[in-house]
């Protein structure tokens, strides 16, 4: 076939899923196994962001790893020369309205108990649903639940993710509203969804039972949370350098290659057609013809999240295109103010004022350079809080992070300084503004991601329906050799944090070897 370029392997997304393939395929294959890499857009790295914002470090994408539960992720962090930094525990507002008294609520108002924050409202609820851990279950604190939590492994999580049930129902059949509401009150659920300042998303009413799991991995006992010292994006920039500093016959990465088509081939092997925006000659020494680029391939990796492969779905087989769907796409903005003289200081807890502004969590950070003040604060917010924040987004297409273009959101930002009863620490809120410096914000519910994170539907047997995107073969296919494989955070067990993505890949590359 003239003007066709023949590769192993093509992966499609230079996110980190695909990076990591590609990286893993290089260890593990050497040069006589030819991979080539193409990303949709002009950049490399997907979801993962960071910026440099007035000497901070501000993660527009991923922020922070659970250290023990994510061997992979500390594994490539350790591999790559970078460092992991503490990163603060998952907390929740403290403030009165943030509070509730479970005992009052549940007992119809005739008694009174200790008020609960909605993240121990929320360690209550699963476990009632799990009742495992022979504790009070009216006390979350109770130590009999930590010492059961600290003796759960990955053995127990599966348990949890094809077993575990309540009144006869495995919670992966429920909705984890559904299953929240079983065992706490309306007004006790009703209260985490609007006051819980953390990673929740008991509204989208995900899988229970891999939104369990999520918990029981974040609020592990012995783990801790960390970020990467150097920013996430130094993932992608030392995985980019080491893929690129290779034997150039043995793998190849490209930028602005768009996936068009997928044909299957009478040998089994695969034939691609990208749509480039570069007319010129590429990397691997072949010139456009039209602007299409075609690729043979053996193995074919999507290395993608659900949107694009939503748009891909007519070239794949149609019981594929239904489990591609299998998933929610959890829209999320994050917003950054740089301030040269923070009202905040080092002190300061992440979730101040968070329940009294349109977010999910806020963060701070602070330094002081001799008499000189700066810091920066962080607003996260999923729906509805995220509506607020998302008309400051210029870019229909918002492939990075906008800085400094619309100052309505700095005005926004500070309206919620404004109105706040405490505020007595700022005694010039028009001050205030001169005061921000540096601002951005990423809305991650816009093409072409669609997403920040992604959570399994409801009644999804996500083992079963992962083994089937691992690997398949294409529609009208003459030979069965199930060499398409699905890889990425949304299709995983570990949803919302690169190790999921990370796992894919692994079981993606033993059908490749």
């Amino acid at each position: 076939m003239p003007n066709i370029i023949s590769s192993d392997t093509v992966i499609v997304g230079g996110g980190i899923t695909g990076l990591y393939t590609f990286y893993k395929l290089k260890q593990l294959k050497g040069v006589n196994h030819t991979v080539s890499l193409f990303e949709a857009t002009g950049r490399f790295g997907g979801r993962i962001e960071t910026v440099e914002m007035g000497g901070f470090l501000a993660e527009y994408g991923p922020m922070r790893f659970e250290k023990l539960a994510q061997p992979l992720l500390m594994d490539l962090i350790a591999e790559l020369g970078l460092e992991t930094k503490p990163f603060v525990p998952y907390t929740a507002a403290k403030d009165p309205d943030s509070l509730f008294d479970l005992t009052f609520d549940e007992s119809g108002g005739k008694c009174s108990g200790s008020k609960l924050t909605t993240l121990e409202l929320l360690k209550l609820g699963i476990l009632r649903l799990l009742n495992a851990s022979g504790g009070d279950m009216n006390d979350p604190n109770d130590p009999r639940h930590r010492a059961w939590w600290a003796t759960l492994d990955e053995e127990y999580y599966s348990y949890v993710r094809s077993k575990a049930s309540y009144n006869g129902k495995y919670l992966y059949e429920i909705g984890l509203w559904n299953a929240l509401s079983l065992v706490l009150s309306h007004h006790a659920v009703n209260k985490i969804i609007n006051y819980g300042t953390f990673y929740h998303f008991i509204h989208f009413n995900p899988n229970a039972a891999e939104w369990i799991i999520f918990w029981l991995r974040g609020l592990h006992p012995d783990d801790e949370l960390v970020g990467i010292k150097q920013g996430t994006e130094s993932l992608i920039q030392e995985l980019v350098r080491k893929l690129d500093s290779g034997p150039e016959l043995s793998g190849s990465l490209h930028l602005n290659h768009r996936l068009t088509a997928l044909f299957s081939q009478p040998d089994g092997r695969v034939l691609l057609e990208f749509k480039t925006e570069n007319k010129t000659e590429n990397k691997i020494g072949n010139k456009t013809d039209n602007n299409v680029v075609k690729v043979l391939a053996k193995h074919v990796v999507l290395a993608l999240p659900r949107c694009p492969l939503m748009q891909l779905r007519p070239l794949l087989p149609e019981y594929i295109g239904e489990l591609v769907d299998s998933v929610i796409s959890i829209p999320l903005v994050k917003c950054f103010f740089v301030n040269e003289n923070p009202w905040w200081n080092e002190f300061t807890p992440p979730q101040t004022r968070a329940s009294s502004t349109p977010a999910r969590e806020i963060h701070y950070a602070f330094r002081k350079d001799g008499n000189r003040k700066r810091g920066i604060v962080m607003i996260y917010g999923d729906p509805p809080s995220m509506r607020y924040w998302s008309p400051f987004v210029r870019q229909q297409e918002h492939l990075r992070a906008e800085l400094n273009l619309d100052k309505r959101l700095v005005e926004s930002y500070l309206q919620y300084l404004r109105s706040n009863p405490d505020n007595t620490d700022v005694e010039d809120i028009e001050a205030e503004a001169e005061l921000i410096s540096c601002f951005g914000i990423r809305d991650w519910s816009r093409e072409p991601f669609e997403a920040g994170c992604h959570i399994w539907k409801a009644g999804v047997h996500t083992k079963e329906v992962i083994k089937e995107l691992t690997a398949f073969s294409l529609q009208g296919s003459q030979i069965s050799n199930k060499n398409i494989h699905i890889c990425g955070e949304a299709y995983s067990d570990f949803q919302g944090f690169i190790e999921g993505g990370l796992r894919t890949a692994l079981q993606v590359i033993k059908h490749i070897i």
